[in-house]
């Protein structure tokens, strides 16, 4: 008797502990596409990094064969924290080696930066080579 009552309470506890897990708190968003280019030319699977300038987590996509991207929060939930992000892109050669493609000032010494509102933001990035 003593056995099954306990067997019993564990398993309510053991309910309630699932019951109780939280979902992760989302912040507001702001839904987040562009085009990239380079020289004037789609760029073509690249990684591109919104880091927000306070607290939250980084944004993440990855172009098309047309350049476009569309930033993902979490998995399944897309757009960026709203404010100012510093944006860095990255991108392999040609030959789709680790060696980067684009300058420093595009993804290890940034200057890119980009501002996010709430609702739909359209944020392009046209990139030189030289």
């Amino acid at each position: 008797m003593i056995r099954r009552k306990l067997g019993f309470v564990i398993l309510v506890m053991m309910l309630a502990a699932i019951g109780c897990r939280t979902a992760p708190v989302i912040p507001e968003l702001g839904a987040v596409t562009g085009t990239i280019t380079l020289d004037g030319r789609p760029l073509v699977n690249a990684t591109v990094i919104f880091t927000p300038a306070g607290p939250g987590r980084t944004s993440v996509a990855v172009t098309d064969a047309d350049g476009r991207y569309a930033l993902a929060y979490l998995r399944g939930i897309t757009g960026a924290n709203l404010g100012r992000h510093a944006v860095r892109i990255t991108a392999a050669n040609e030959a789709n080696e680790m060696q980067e493609s684009l300058p420093e000032r595009y993804h290890l010494k940034t200057v890119l930066t980009a501002e996010v509102a709430a609702g739909p933001n359209t944020i392009d990035f046209d990139l030189k080579s030289k």
